[in-house]
């Protein structure tokens, strides 16, 4: 199943795509962000200050490597779906996971990179919604700007689990208040495209 661009939205684009991971998958990737966790209390303060926890970069072997590898598909096909849009390689730059505890948010931010996205491995019901906001900032030097659309400014999208995100990298986007009693972890990622 390929990636789908959405391009109603100003000035950004995205695209959704439910992954066929297994449970099991999933719950080895829950364990190995827990242990990870256990290792760093703290993580770092980022759009999660005040709120939940976030790792470090994670590394991109192990039980993370087939993650990295659908992402890198996945963006592919994405800037593929792209008219007349020329590009050699995609890399993943940096990857880190998020655990949002009951009423946690993320903050307003955008990211680095050209592509950036999320992957959510454990979303329940009503667990804080993505929020894509335009902020009408002008972007002077982004790679997929003429591809942009100029229809809305906002795009909320529920996350469920084995959903995964993708939008360009300049996109300011939050997290809404995880409402859920369960906790809502993620692994998020920026992309360089080459």
């Amino acid at each position: 199943m390929s990636i789908e661009l959405k391009k109603d939205f100003l000035p950004h684009i995205y695209g959704e795509k439910m992954l066929d991971f297994s449970n099991e998958y999933n719950k080895q990737l829950i364990s190995t962000i827990e242990l990870i966790r256990r290792g760093d209390k703290n993580g770092r303060a980022v759009s999660n200050r005040n709120f939940g926890w976030q790792s470090n970069n994670l590394p991109v072997i192990g039980i993370f490597k087939k993650l990295k590898e659908e992402i890198i598909k996945s963006s592919y096909d994405f800037c593929k779906s792209l008219k007349d849009f020329e590009f050699k390689k995609i890399m993943v730059d940096d990857i880190w996971a998020n655990i949002n505890y009951k009423n946690d948010i993320n903050w307003p931010h955008c990211h680095t990179g050209d592509l950036s996205g999320v992957y959510y491995v454990n979303a329940a019901g009503n667990c804080g919604d993505l929020i894509l906001q335009q902020y009408n900032f002008p972007s002077t030097n982004w790679k997929l700007n003429k591809y942009l659309s100029t229809e809305h400014t906002v795009k909320k999208i529920t996350a469920k689990t084995n959903k995964l995100v993708l939008f360009n990298s300049e996109c300011y986007h939050f997290v809404e208040k995880n409402l859920s009693d369960e906790l809502r972890i993620s692994i998020s990622f920026n992309c360089e495209i080459i």
